[in-house]
């Protein structure tokens, strides 16, 4: 009897031993896939933040171009409207691209699912308004410079001004809104990669256009 307990302890033993070895190899396992996937997200987040930072500069190359083509069309109303002769005119028609490749190929990736909510919420709207601006400014060169170009000095005048006008303007807000949401969503992202946290903060927005 004593000779069975011996081998039962000692089987019981090994099964132990195995146990806790094979609870220890899964929970390495766990932990070195953990830190591969924060590791791969800290790439993927670096070429995001990349994205951002050259998509901020194109929008505030854009937004100061057409906020000189509003300019410029008042100007040409002032003109039209004391010499009563359509001035020489030229805006600068400015093609927006924008990169959105890293964030696109995030979003087949399981990296990104432990990232604060907030935190996805701010890029994907950046993203997102990021297109609509894309979309605004190329549409209207490739459906509107045509039209531009049509107009001699004599066909132009203080009506065709002041739908030009409006056109920038609305360009502009996309662009503005854009560029807003893109510097927010890097700043955010920016505290993100620094602390490993986000801190609640209310966001005030301060944009608006006359059309």
């Amino acid at each position: 009897m004593t000779a069975v307990r011996k081998i039962i302890s000692k089987v019981a033993f090994e099964l132990i031993v195995i146990t806790l070895g094979v609870l220890v190899a899964l929970g390495i396992n766990a932990w070195y896939n953990t830190y591969q996937q924060r590791q791969q997200a800290e790439v993927l987040l670096g070429k995001i933040a990349y994205e951002l930072t050259q998509n901020i500069q194109r929008l505030e190359s854009a937004a100061s171009a057409y906020n000189d083509n509003i300019i410029k069309s008042q100007r040409y109303v002032a003109e039209l409207e004391e010499t009563g002769e359509s001035p020489r005119f030229e805006f600068v028609l400015k093609m927006l691209n924008v990169d959105q490749g890293a964030w696109r190929f995030s979003q087949s990736r399981e990296e990104l699912n432990t990232l604060p909510v907030e935190l996805l919420i701010a890029l994907d709207l950046a993203n997102r308004s990021n297109t609509e601006a894309k979309h605004m400014v190329n549409t209207f060169i490739f459906e509107g410079h045509d039209d531009l170009s049509e107009f001699s000095d004599s066909d132009l005048n203080e009506r065709y001004l002041d739908g030009v006008e409006r056109e920038f303007k609305q360009i502009k807000f996309y662009v503005d809104y854009a560029l807003m949401s893109s510097q927010q969503a890097l700043s955010r992202l920016k505290e993100y990669r620094a602390t490993g946290k986000l801190v609640a903060r209310k966001e005030n927005v301060t944009l608006s256009t006359e059309l």
